[in-house]
């Protein structure tokens, strides 16, 4: 058979900075209310700890099952312009309204079943737009992309940009939320701003990236025949335990920190303590990148988790002083990158694990059953570090006309914030360190199969490319 003579893939710069930027405004609209709306309610609004709690547990049913139920009708879509695009273009108008909703609740301010309503009805609307939007921006590196030289590099672009959100979920909610009485109209107005925008940025990006053809034409595989295969992946379910931990922590950070600002350095300056955060995350991610070669991924993540463990241990002792607690932070900023970092090529290789047990690349049913397991963290995360400070004695704000009063704290109570911002983290972190150490997907073994995937992939992206190469589908 003679040599076909295929062209170099090439996918525009501006398709890859699209695709960075779209997922960067989903990633703040989801982000914002995840890890602040319970301060938000709890805080402005006066809502009862308790009744947040138990709103949590209710919403993790449907965190759990929307999921499958989304991919499945996205799976199926075919339109001109692809399956994923659609729900990126027109769902971003009710992904921004239903962000807008969760700010400005409809409830009365003195009707605590009200506000138990308001606060579950705007987590099932924003986590459902986000879920059909989310999905998409999960799975489209594949389908802008064949070979893996671009989508490695369509990633780096989605990365570099989408590294913008770590530093706003720490600034902005700090600045809007926390040091004040009630709600302020700068808040009001860049909620407004936050929402409109996102919509705005995601609704123009959607036009500038392109599905390859060939994704609508592979056939659907059942969800669960997916979920039966994957059950076969046994370092999958190990590699699930720090991954669900990870998604447990974060919110317990972000909700945390805001508890902390306002009631345990009351009145200190934590300008210095944000920046060692933020520095700490900056110094990881290059810091990991580059041990990355030589540790691997699984060592990484180790490291990573037990300077996190660590880092909040020591946090818990020094948390009352916001120029001590910088010590401690910045290093729970480099383990925190280093752990994001290990976990997306952890997911990649129990990935090439699967290929070799079932001869298919299944980014997507993955996808569905890392969130059956990891999305319920979101609430269980708040329910726990409402229900630690509620039992500690925390006092909830009152409200007169109209605007949340915070009260004194009892010392327990002050200990309680402690415990559930610092201990806890530190607990469940360490206990995914120690499990990691079971994780077989790592030595000269695991090398020698890691070869023959690559192998594989370039036979299979050569097959891809000669097709689309005789239908003129491929980017060039």
């Amino acid at each position: 058979m003679a040599k076909i003579d295929l062209p170099e893939e090439h996918v525009p710069i501006k398709e890859k900075i699209s695709f960075g930027f779209g997922g960067l405004a989903s990633d703040i609209l989801n982000g914002f209310v995840f890890a602040n709306l319970t301060f938000f309610y709890n805080q402005k609004l006066g809502a009862d700890a308790t009744f947040l709690g138990i709103a949590w547990l209710i919403f993790a049913i449907w965190n759990t099952i929307n999921d499958p139920i989304a991919s499945y009708f996205i799976d199926n879509t075919r339109t001109k312009i692809g399956r994923r695009i659609p729900y990126i273009r027109y769902g971003s108008v009710f992904y921004g309204l239903a962000f807008i909703f969760c700010w400005f609740p409809i409830a009365p301010l003195n009707d605590q079943i009200a506000l138990f309503f308001n606060f579950l009805i705007a987590l099932f609307i924003l986590d459902t737009m986000f879920t059909f939007v989310g999905c998409c921006f999960f799975s489209l590196p594949n389908e802008i992309a064949v070979t893996a030289k671009e989508r490695a590099s369509v990633m780096v672009y989605s990365n570099a940009i989408r590294f913008v959100n770590i530093a706003l979920g720490i600034i902005l909610p700090i600045v809007l939320l926390t040091g004040q009485e009630g709600i302020s109209l700068i808040f009001r107005i860049s909620i407004l701003i936050m929402g409109f925008s996102c919509t705005l940025v995601l609704f123009i990006t959607s036009f500038f990236i392109k599905e390859n053809i060939f994704a609508q034409m592979q056939p659907y595989e059942p969800f669960i025949e997916g979920l039966r295969l994957t059950l076969k992946n046994k370092p999958f379910w190990i590699f699930m335990i720090p991954s669900f931990c990870i998604n447990l922590i974060y919110p317990v950070l972000q909700t945390g920190l805001l508890y902390y600002i306002d009631y345990v350095v009351i009145g200190q300056n934590i300008i210095l303590f944000g920046l060692a955060l933020i520095i700490g995350i900056i110094f990881g991610m290059g810091f990991n990148l580059k041990k990355m070669g030589t540790w691997g991924a699984k060592k990484t993540m180790i490291r990573s988790l037990l300077l996190i463990s660590i880092s909040f241990a020591i946090l818990f002792f020094l948390g009352r002083n916001s120029y001590l607690a910088a010590i401690p932070t910045f290093f729970l900023g480099i383990g925190f990158a280093g752990a994001l970092i290990a976990n997306g090529v952890l997911m990649g290789e129990v990935i090439d694990n699967d290929e070799l047990i079932t001869g298919k690349r299944r980014e997507g049913i993955y996808g569905g059953v890392n969130a059956i397991v990891t999305k319920p963290g979101i609430s269980i995360a708040n329910w726990m570090f409402l229900g630690i400070i509620t039992i500690s004695g925390f006092v909830d704000p009152i409200i007169e006309n109209g605007i949340s009063i915070k009260q004194p704290q009892p010392e327990l109570a002050i200990i309680g914030i402690l415990i559930a911002f610092c201990i806890l983290p530190a607990i469940l972190i360490g206990i995914s360190a120690i499990t990691l150490r079971w994780y077989p997907l790592d030595g000269p073994e695991w090398l020698k199969k890691k070869s023959y995937i690559m192998e594989l992939h370039e036979q299979k992206e050569r097959e891809y490319l000669q097709t689309l190469s005789k239908k003129q589908k491929l980017k060039t």
